[in-house]
């Protein structure tokens, strides 16, 4: 059975980044900071979507090409920071989290079916994602006036 986990694993050897470039987190390590961010973000903690959820509502908006992932490098302050890169995975007691700049994360995203994912600052300061509508939702103040500022003028 594929899984995202796959599909990603898959991607990255396509692209051939190397671990320093795009870390998949061992499972503990993964499971601390998925808690950690579901802790901050999310207002009840078992929860498919976050963006359903979130503690501080946030901003959100559908890009008019309806792709979404394609404008988060510009959305986020630094599409060379490195983050928490978090994807939707159903099959396992967490959803994986990787360390990866932006760049590299969307790189990724763009290699692959479609899937929800959560970009996280490493600080918990803000919060990208793209849901499965092609919505893209930013938490925190450091996102969310770029993400209006991009889409000023499309379908909120």
């Amino acid at each position: 059975m594929e899984t995202v986990v796959n599909e990603i694993r898959r991607a990255i050897g396509l692209l051939s980044l190397s671990p320093e470039r795009f870390r998949e987190l061992p499972a503990t390590e993964s499971e601390a900071v998925f808690r950690a961010v579901v802790d901050h973000f999310v207002a009840s903690e078992d929860r498919r979507w976050w963006w359903e959820d979130f503690r501080r509502p946030g901003v959100s908006a559908r890009f008019p090409d309806g792709d979404g992932w394609r404008h988060v490098a510009d959305i986020v302050p630094d599409r060379h920071e490195r983050v928490w890169f978090i994807v939707e995975e159903c099959q396992l007691p967490h959803f994986p989290v990787y360390e990866a700049t932006v760049h590299d994360a969307m790189a990724i995203v763009g290699e692959c079916y479609g899937f929800e994912f959560y970009l996280v600052s490493k600080e918990l300061n803000w919060l990208v994602c793209e849901t499965h509508h092609g919505v893209v939702c930013a938490v925190g103040e450091a996102v969310e006036g770029r993400l209006l500022k991009q889409t000023s003028g499309s379908d909120r």
